[in-house]
């Protein structure tokens, strides 16, 4: 592909902050100097679009190959019809979906049947996708911006500190995973003596991520009543995320599995954990249990019936041991050379396709 060749986008957010852009489409355009088109995406050689664009508008309108982004497993959730009504019609007041399609599921499907090709986050979600477009790419978030921690991070460091700390970060929206957890992980903090730092928005919306206002440490404090001092939320920042990773014994990542979309997250979250050098314990997701016995760590995977029984044997020192498997894991498998070369092969595929 060539210099000359125009790639439009349609984003999360306007200035590309969004890690749905900073970590996916952005992370290709600034490695390979090649500018996206934002402000008029259509005047493009090939558009790509975000799950926040209005899907039906682009493809109806585009006269270029249409590659579709989706980070999340929407086509696998299966969820009920008063839901599905309910995300479309708020995605829609919104401007990201259209009335017509009744449910986000059916304005997807289409959206899949009509574009050249879908990239998707995990295997798992490709399954889903294939049915609805035979050109399906994989490709993971880039977390090489976290990097620094993992490259500086001294287990000497914190191996004596006081107090000792448990690190979670991620959107304001998904702390409601801590609650199934709450009551084991509330009494191994109470004993222990770990604090817990939490890295999100202080304030998020209730509703589809867009309406209603929750906050985060009045929420996540009432699930811990014995060790509620013990947490700490802090506004979420990249610089703060490799400080406080850095501080931090381990990361834990719960998910409640029964969440059949949060089932179907792919490994991003766990990955970044392992960029910022941090030994992890997290639920056993579609995911999370397919990376964890690749790589031979299925005692950190930990289904929901199971926590407690970690946490009453749990000894640091056999997570730390764990952080040569991940490291070279990540070395191996998700760089950001690798990550650039994957959109790069797409973009040519599905160009060589039109031509």
């Amino acid at each position: 592909m060539t210099d000359s060749v125009k790639i439009g986008y349609v984003p999360y957010s306007a200035d590309l902050n969004h890690p749905g852009d900073r970590r996916r489409i952005n992370t290709w355009s600034k490695a390979t100097k090649n500018e996206l088109a934002l402000d008029n995406p259509a005047d493009s050689d090939l558009l790509v679009l975000s799950a926040a664009a209005n899907f039906d508008y682009w493809l109806n309108r585009a006269k270029q190959p249409v590659i579709l982004d989706l980070v999340d497993g929407y086509l696998g959730e299966e969820p009920t019809f008063l839901k599905d009504l309910g995300r479309n019609l708020v995605r829609s007041f919104k401007g990201k979906s259209n009335y017509s399609a009744i449910t986000f599921t059916k304005a997807l499907r289409n959206a899949c049947l009509k574009a050249d090709a879908v990239i998707v986050a995990s295997p798992e979600q490709a399954k889903d996708v294939l049915p609805f477009n035979s050109h399906v790419y994989v490709i993971l978030d880039d977390h090489s911006e976290l990097d620094a921690a993992r490259q500086s991070r001294k287990f000497s460091s914190v191996e004596n500190a006081v107090p000792k700390y448990i690190f979670w970060e991620g959107f304001g929206y998904t702390i409601k995973h801590f609650k199934f957890l709450a009551p084991n992980l509330d009494t191994f903090m109470n004993q222990s003596g770990y604090q817990l730092l939490i890295l999100t928005n202080p304030n998020f919306a209730r509703w589809g991520g867009y309406l209603g206002k929750i906050n985060a440490e009045k929420l996540i404090k009432g699930w811990f009543p014995k060790s509620k001092n013990q947490i700490e939320i802090i506004p979420w920042s990249i610089e703060d995320v490799i400080h406080y990773a850095s501080l931090s014994d381990f990361a834990i990542i719960p998910v409640d599995t029964n969440d059949k979309f949060a089932n179907l997250k792919p490994e991003n979250k766990l990955l970044s954990m392992w960029h910022l050098g941090l030994p992890t314990l997290f639920s056993n997701t579609f995911a999370y249990k397919r990376v964890a016995n690749e790589i031979g760590v299925p005692e950190f995977c930990i289904d929901s019936s199971n926590w407690q029984s970690v946490f009453d044997n749990f000894e640091v020192d056999s997570l730390d041991n764990s952080l040569d498997k991940t490291d070279e894991y990540v070395n191996k498998t998700h760089t950001k050379d690798i990550l650039v070369e994957k959109w790069q092969k797409v973009f040519e595929t599905v160009l060589a396709k039109d031509a």
